[in-house]
């Protein structure tokens, strides 16, 4: 090993990979002689088999494991040895010939567990999947039984955004496509807030860093005025606490995470001058398990008496903490010069759980040695256990089985009583329908409406934290596909496609019997090539949807009878099966778009325009266009990158592109002409349609228009910004007014 230590690295290369070995030696805090050992030879192991590897950037490779160990330790709080060892060796079974038997002979199997956790799938079986939803699933599968693999997996991922400017774009669009996707629901569901913040950052930064910067300049800008602001609204509660309080405290002040700045900008479709809340004040006081509670209400009171409260905004995560384990108090008031102010009060130990989530808890838990389980226990049980009931679902593939699981992962609780008074969790955002799955399938299955607090609603009702439900059934009601859009939870949904496959699959084989009997009559085989025809010409993609169809009396028979007939006298056409293969046949090496006559499309949800960023996503109906920043290609890089392709601009000037402009301004009478008038003759620009909503004495629209190229819209914008009334003007991802 010294020789490969010479050969491979710098000088300079070995004292940096030894101060960061060093450094995160002194973090962990390990017991040297029972704990430190096996971090020391995961190190060299490491070290060993990534003696010649180097990242993008060209630094040795044996820096990444060093800095998603330390990450673990410092920023998420592990401080056990095994997960430490795993996170040194998480990518030694993936990226050298080292198999997993070798780890759990050198480091044994709760060590090799986590390493296979964590290891990429490369391949896959079923043309349903891809490699990267394998991998979630068996990521997800290893949490369910050791949280340690989540935990380890986010601080792999956060240092990879911290160096991903040395990837190509299209590497850092998948990573960060899966990251928003999977990565950040998993932080925040851990209660890991400060890592999750940060994750939203970075990947804010590398997707639209324009809006990064701009914000980042105003918060730096503003903040002398602001640091001012805070100290004249906390001095007189400074003075109060120290008379009336007892017991120590501090007050700090917290920012706004620029990411949630962003979003808000964009929810609310506001500039950064108008985020009131850019900033928090914390209250964190040195009380006891036993009187916490108690004293943070003590601390509400004295607030109260010197500012006004807004009670519509009161927070309290006391009495009912989060499914993430999160408690505080959280108070608005109306602060000097008539600013709302957010105060959050916590003590000392829900400010470390708030700080370290999941990591936190253990901590405490393993302090108090009372072997009770908390609140949080069950919760994260539950949330586990949901998981596991989910991913045992042999009948979806895995792409759609994520999908199902996303929800479950990012939502909090609200927590609700039968008739009798049991208490029932369900995820935030479940209806009268999901409660009723959640009490027995059956009941589900013949739900028709139901009674909450007394009062009958509708199955779509959005339950409320300690509504008390009746479910209200009919022997005669069944499951329908509408059901779906109502549910929320996965179980729900799950039960629901069981018997809606169920009744498909019936319905199939009463149509097959029916086709069948008419072919024999008209004396055509199964295997016919008329049959294919027959498809394409009724534009189904396969024969077993036709079977569905007639089974389910959505097609009538003397209309596939005079088909077969007319077809008899005439010549046939190419199948649609030819016509596909064919189609993406001449996709497979497409690289330039642009051109007249293409043989893709361009997604309807973004309108691409040349020269917007763009990637292609190749789909049963072709290469469809979108524009990077698309939501919906975001959730196709997240579940199957493979099927996206990098690609470039090479526009004809004759050729023109479908965009559209979401415009806002005042609802005057002449506005509507006056825009008409720009894009249409001064501009000169074919509107393909426009939808106006008025709201009072204001407006929201949606133009959409051809134009050539992205410069030929920014003309157009700068010319709309002179029309008078008219306040917003942006392109828009999606055809809907929002």
């Amino acid at each position: 090993m010294e020789k490969t230590w010479e050969v491979a690295f710098s000088e300079d290369e070995k004292r940096l990979i030894l101060r960061e070995y060093r450094r995160l030696l002194r973090s962990c805090g390990l017991d040297p002689k029972t704990e430190r050992p096996l971090v020391r030879k995961a190190f060299r192991f490491a070290l060993q088999q990534h003696q010649g590897a180097r990242r993008k950037s060209g630094e040795p490779y044996i820096l990444h494991p060093l800095a998603v160990a330390q990450i673990l330790v410092k920023e998420i709080g592990l401080r056990d040895p095994h997960a430490i060892a795993a996170a040194l060796l998480h990518d030694v079974v993936e990226d050298t010939s080292i198999e997993i038997e070798v780890i759990e002979t050198q480091f044994g199997s709760t060590v090799a567990r986590l390493v296979e956790g964590l290891t990429k799938i490369s391949r896959v079986e079923s043309p349903l999947d891809s490699s990267q939803a394998e991998t979630f699933r068996k990521i997800l599968l290893t949490m369910a039984d050791d949280i340690r693999v989540a935990l380890i997996k986010l601080a792999d991922r956060l240092h990879n955004l911290r160096t991903l400017s040395s990837l190509r774009p299209e590497k850092q669009a998948k990573i960060l496509a899966e990251t928003e996707f999977l990565y950040v629901p998993i932080a925040h569901r851990l209660g890991l807030y400060n890592i999750r913040t940060e994750i939203e950052d970075l990947i804010l930064l590398h997707r639209d860093p324009a809006a990064y910067e701009a914000i980042k300049q105003k918060l730096q800008e503003t903040a002398k005025e602001r640091t001012a602001y805070i100290n004249r609204f906390i001095t007189p509660i400074e003075e109060k606490l120290k008379k009336e309080l007892g017991i120590p405290y501090k007050i700090e002040s917290r920012i706004k995470a620029i990411s949630s700045i962003y979003q808000k900008m964009q929810r609310q479709g506001v500039p950064f001058e108008e985020i009131y809340d850019i900033f928090a004040v914390r209250i964190i006081i040195d009380s006891p398990p036993e009187t916490e509670k108690a004293d943070c209400w003590r601390v509400y009171s004295i607030i109260t008496q010197l500012y006004r409260p807004n009670h519509n905004r009161l927070r309290d995560w006391l009495s009912q903490p989060k499914a993430t384990g999160y408690e505080a108090l959280h108070i608005t008031v109306m602060g000097p010069e008539g600013k709302w102010v957010e105060v959050q009060i916590r003590s000392r130990r829900m400010h470390e759980a708030a700080e370290y989530g999941l990591v936190a808890h253990w901590r405490y838990k393993e302090s108090q040695k009372n072997g009770q389980p908390s609140p949080y226990d069950e919760a994260l049980e539950r949330w586990l256990a949901r998981i596991r009931s989910l991913l045992q679902n042999p009948d979806l593939p895995n792409i759609d089985l994520i999908s199902e699981l996303r929800p479950e992962i990012a939502q909090d609780e609200v927590y609700v009583f039968t008739p009798k008074g049991e208490l029932k969790v369900l995820p935030h955002g479940a209806t009268a329908l999901d409660f009723a799955y959640e009490i027995h399938s059956e009941i589900g299955r013949h739900a028709i409406a139901a009674k909450v607090n007394g009062k009958p609603v509708l199955l779509s009702y959005e339950l409320q934290n300690a509504d008390q439900v009746e479910i209200i059934t009919s022997e005669r009601a069944q499951p329908t596909e509408d059901q779906l859009k109502i549910v929320k939870t996965a179980r729900a949904r799950q039960k629901i496609r069981e018997y809606l496959k169920q009744q498909r699959k019936e319905a199939i084989e009463r149509g097959r019997a029916i086709f069948e009997w008419r072919l024999r009559h008209l004396g055509i085989r199964p295997d016919d090539a008329i049959i294919r025809e027959l498809l394409w010409y009724l534009k189904l993609p396969s024969l077993e949807e036709l079977h569905y169809r007639l089974g389910t009396h959505q097609i009538d028979l003397p209309r596939i009878q005079e088909f077969i007939r007319l077809k008899r006298l005439s010549h046939g056409t190419s199948s649609i099966v030819d016509q596909l293969r064919e189609k993406l046949g001449i996709l497979s090496g497409a690289t330039e778009i642009g051109h007249n006559d293409e043989p893709y499309n361009y997604a309807t949800c973004c309108y691409p325009i040349p020269f917007d960023a763009v990637m292609g996503y190749l789909s049963a109906d072709g290469l469809i266009i979108h524009r990077t920043i698309c939501p919906h290609l975001q959730k196709l890089l997240s579940l199957d990158s493979s099927k996206v392709r990098p690609l470039r601009w090479t526009p004809t000037p004759t050729k023109q592109f479908l965009t559209a402009l979401r415009l806002e301004g005042e609802d005057r009478p002449g506005m509507l002409l006056d825009i008409v008038k720009v894009i249409s003759v001064q501009k000169r620009k074919n509107i393909r349609s426009i939808r106006i909503e008025g709201h009072g004495t204001y407006f929201q629209g949606i133009v959409e228009l051809w134009v050539y190229t992205e410069h030929d819209l920014v003309s157009l914008i700068q010319e709309l910004e002179k029309v008078r009334g008219l306040l917003k003007i942006e392109r828009q991802l999606s055809p809907a007014i929002v």
